[in-house]
């Protein structure tokens, strides 16, 4: 009972994920700025991730990653940083971006190897935005098989910075289990330069 109660307790939560937060856009709301603003190619571009401070909407002193823990196996401790994304691609949908995403992470300092996720990111009328990459596999040391998911919504925008906040949720299971949300700071570039 102890060593399930450790299990457990070594889990992570997505209670701190925050769906559709109002969105605000170097000051202003609205869905039809998030489109406009959305129009500049965002194909080889990386955002750089960090927890971020909720009132200032900076990186946490020393945060190079968002995060989620969990067990690998049935009881080993795993903690999961991701330290950026990559989009490769990207194409118009009917209510966003649809996009192919990767991840720059790791799981205990090593690197999975992942496939390319499908994404999208999502203006709604409610002038709210998320980006959901989902059901991406991972391979992690060759015996970890597990499928990803990040939910990361979007409550502000800075074009002139190229930086977005909101809150963010990862999700892993399969031969590991991982769960963690927080609240964010994404710093875009180049690919070609990062």
């Amino acid at each position: 009972m102890a060593v399930l109660l450790a299990v457990l307790a070594g889990c992570g939560t997505t209670e701190h994920f925050v769906e559709q937060p109002q969105l605000t856009i170097d000051g202003a709301k609205g869905r039809g700025k998030l489109r406009r603003s959305s129009s500049p190619r965002m194909r080889h571009t990386r955002s750089k991730l960090c927890e971020a401070d909720l009132a200032t909407k900076e990186c946490k002193k020393d945060s190079e990653s968002i995060s989620a823990t969990g067990v690998g196996g049935l009881f080993i401790p795993l903690v999961l940083h991701v330290n950026g994304l990559r989009i490769s691609q990207e194409r118009p949908s009917a209510d966003g971006l649809a996009m192919d995403v990767s991840f720059d992470s790791s799981a205990d300092g090593i690197p999975p190897l992942c496939a390319t996720g499908e994404g999208a990111v999502v203006a709604r009328d409610n002038s709210t935005a998320s980006i959901h990459v989902g059901n991406f596999y991972c391979n992690w040391m060759l015996v970890g098989n597990v499928l990803v998911n990040a939910d990361m919504s979007i409550d502000g925008i800075s074009l002139k910075y190229k930086t977005f906040t909101g809150y963010y949720k990862l999700i892993f299971h399969g031969t590991g289990n991982v769960s963690g949300s927080g609240y964010y700071k994404g710093v875009i570039s180049s690919a070609k330069t990062a």
